[in-house]
């Protein structure tokens, strides 16, 4: 029989191995949209503290359906300060099949995980509250089959 000391010491280790499993982010979040489907109006926002001047990377990540009608989705991005000034955007096109062969590109069977880099090395202007908000620049109003989109920052390994 297993003394309760060790089973919280053993429990106490799992989490603490996990959690160093990604010791490089910052925050990380996703917006799920409501039956896989993304409106244009529907503009997610992901609200981050930055807690000192090391450089970061951040990045997007999308997902989509197999069923997905297009080989592309165009995102745009902006980066908000604690103010609401905003302090960069740019229109990112995220490759979700082979141009050539249709395949789906990303990770996974059905529902495929694209990680894309919108920014590789960015020093934010001071430490503080930012906001990443990110808005679907397609012909359709309602984008079926992308079921979530998110924001990962990091800290950049030297």
């Amino acid at each position: 029989m297993i003394k309760p000391v060790f089973k919280v010491c053993f429990i106490a280790l799992c989490l603490l191995t996990l959690n160093s499993c990604d010791s490089n982010r910052v925050y990380e979040d996703v917006y799920d949209f409501e039956e896989g489907i993304w409106n244009m109006d529907t503009i997610p926002a992901f609200s981050f503290e930055i807690n000192d001047a090391a450089p970061k990377r951040i990045l997007l990540n999308v997902r989509n359906s197999i069923e997905f009608k297009t080989q592309n989705l165009y995102l745009t991005y902006y980066l908000i300060d604690e103010t609401g000034k905003e302090i960069k955007s740019e229109l990112v096109n995220v490759l979700l099949f082979d141009p050539i062969t249709g395949k789906p590109l990303g990770k996974g069977q059905s529902i495929f995980q694209h990680e894309v880099e919108i920014l590789a090395d960015y020093n934010f202007p001071k430490v503080g509250a930012f906001k990443i908000k990110v808005a679907q620049y397609m012909r359709d109003t309602d984008l079926a089959f992308v079921p979530s989109v998110g924001i990962r920052v990091e800290d950049i390994q030297k």
